[in-house]
């Protein structure tokens, strides 16, 4: 692995080569004095790296972000991670705009923080360099538990090998399982036994495979196959091998990879509204990372199609998580489009902050706070955030953005 640093502080450059040395033994840091050396021209080499790590004022009267700008008119310029001297809401929305993966202040710098950074730009860079990036760096936290030796879960699925049991929910319990016919490894979810012989139960089950190949889009889970045995009724999904966002934000996150994340949500949520498909259970745990770092959504067992007259999904209110809820939701009113963004703001709110924006005792004092409390306002260093907050949290419809499209937009202007 390759990475070259840009960076007038002669003490900064030596810090990084530091920490990069103790963390990435086999990295190759390479430093570049702006001061001494200038801009970069249209005729260096950025193949020969893998990932850039650019100070936002490279040089006196030096803008980092524009340098950005131009560097990526370039063939072969790599993932850049940008580093400014504090923390600054302003400074990170420009950086994701300039086409910056991430954004690191330097007065919080410190080896995990910085590896972190730079494994998550090299994911999203060229396949080649997501493989550098699998072998050369951290590895990912285990996803789920380990659970009961393979073949010791009471259940057999025709033409699979059950590993483990990785989750539960109310309805189902998945598991890691491999395919026979090309030892795929793929998740499988199984409806609960005891719900098994419930025609209702079984046919809303089902009816997850028939949603999710109505909308097929990248941001949204792949799911193989759906079946019914004597004993089970399952579904065939893809592996998430980075888990889900929940486990994220237990970690922390910057700010700028909260909006990044967010602005995949929107473009899920485009193509899955687009669908005419309300998803009404959007959460952490049902928003998934590919090894790419990029996010897809799944578990649409509560979903309802628009145009459906069913009454199958009548009763999701009472299985949807209270914490994210819409006011209208919450209500038992229906929940259309714009409840899905209402949810999607809670979410942002709580990958901002470490924590969600309402709580109570109990679900119906929860409900109540999402009905009746006051949007809740962002601390000052994240105040650039709050019209996002504002218009996805808004209590009625009609005063939130229209459209995920029109979100996603918003975000990107």
């Amino acid at each position: 692995m390759r990475i070259l640093l840009i960076d007038d502080s002669d003490v900064f450059r030596l810090q990084v080569r530091h920490l990069l040395r103790e963390a990435i033994p086999d990295a190759e840091i390479d430093s570049w004095d702006p001061v001494a050396y200038g801009k970069p021209g249209p005729s260096f080499d950025w193949r020969r790296y893998d990932v850039l790590l650019l100070d936002a004022k490279p040089a006196p009267e030096a803008d980092g972000f524009a340098w950005l700008r131009d560097f990526r008119q370039n063939p072969g310029v790599p993932p850049a991670v940008m580093l400014a001297e504090t923390s600054g809401e302003d400074q990170a929305v420009r950086a994701v705009k300039s086409g910056a993966t991430d954004y690191v202040p330097k007065d919080a710098l410190e080896g995990v923080r910085l590896v972190r950074a730079i494994r998550d730009a090299i994911l999203e860079g060229s396949q080649a360099r997501r493989e550098l990036a699998k072998l050369m760096l951290t590895q990912p936290l285990p996803v789920g538990q380990i659970g009961k030796p393979a073949g010791d879960h009471g259940i057999e699925i025709p033409g699979y090998r059950i590993l483990r049991e990785i989750g539960r929910g109310g309805m189902s319990r998945v598991y890691l399982a491999e395919r026979d016919a090309d030892r795929l490894q793929l998740v499988l979810k199984v409806l609960d036994p005891r719900l098994h012989g419930d025609p209702q139960f079984r046919e809303r089950f089902l009816r997850e495979y028939r949603i999710i190949q109505r909308v097929r889009d990248e941001n949204v889970v792949a799911i193989f196959d759906q079946g019914v045995t004597d004993q089970h009724a399952y579904l065939a999904m893809e592996y998430f091998p980075g888990g889900d966002l929940k486990q994220h934000i237990r970690e922390r996150m910057s700010s700028m990879h909260a909006l990044k994340i967010l602005t995949q949500i929107a473009k899920a949520l485009d193509a899955v509204h687009t669908a005419g498909v309300v998803h009404r259970d959007l959460k952490p745990q049902n928003i998934m990372f590919r090894e790419n770092h990029k996010v897809a959504l799944l578990d649409f067992g509560l979903a309802r199609e628009l145009d459906a007259t069913s009454t199958l999904t009548q009763r999701g209110m009472v299985y949807a998580t209270p914490l994210y809820m819409s006011p209208e939701q919450c209500l038992g009113h229906a929940h259309g489009p714009r409840g899905d963004l209402y949810s999607a703001g809670v979410i942002f709110w709580e990958m901002l902050t470490g924590d969600v924006p309402y709580s109570g005792e109990n679900a119906p004092a929860l409900a109540y706070q999402h009905v009746h409390g006051a949007i809740p306002q962002l601390p000052a260093r994240l105040a650039g955030y709050q019209p996002i907050i504002d218009r996805t949290l808004a209590k009625k419809p009609e005063d939130r953005f229209q459209s995920a499209r029109e979100l996603f937009a918003f975000i990107a202007h």
